[in-house]
């Protein structure tokens, strides 16, 4: 892949490689749910440290609100 995060420099990865508790919780953002799961995990990137996610075009989400532990 080869890009880094604009956020924080981290290299992106594709969203479905993401480890998967970031995932599951990224994919369960109501916030986030305007694409499908499906699509998501097929056109977007997504920073594994600051959580960015980045649709195939290149739009940027916002970064995620922390979760209470």
């Amino acid at each position: 892949m080869n890009r880094t995060c604009p956020n924080c420099g981290t290299d992106l990865v594709a969203f479905g490689a993401l480890p998967d508790d970031v995932r599951e919780r990224l994919e369960a953002d109501p916030g986030r749910q305007r694409q499908s799961v499906a699509h998501r995990r097929e056109r977007h990137t997504a920073c594994p440290d600051c959580e960015l996610e980045i649709h195939g075009c290149g739009q940027p989400y916002a970064v995620p609100e922390p979760t209470p532990e």
